[in-house]
């Protein structure tokens, strides 16, 4: 991961907390080369709203990545999504 930034997604007056991410790799989608997503999922966007954290990673401050989201259950039951090292 290399640059973190807002991204909101906009759909009629309803506004969607997001972030786009920028990463080293690239990866393909429909035949063409990215290496930026976008994502509004609620937990990846609470984690780099931490403007610590965010100004850390985009002035290379702290190291992050590679890291994979992955689908874990909470104490109550509750499906959520965490970052976790690779």
């Amino acid at each position: 991961m290399t640059f973190i930034e807002d991204s909101n997604y906009t759909q009629g007056e309803e506004v969607t907390k997001g972030i786009k991410i920028t990463t080293k790799e690239s990866f393909e989608i429909e035949g063409k080369q990215e290496n930026k997503f976008h994502t509004t999922r609620v937990a990846i966007v609470q984690k780099f709203n931490n403007e610590k954290l965010r100004d850390d990673i985009n002035n290379k401050k702290i190291p992050l990545g590679p890291v994979k989201c992955v689908s874990e259950k909470s104490a109550s039951g509750k499906n959520f999504f965490n970052l976790v090292d690779v």
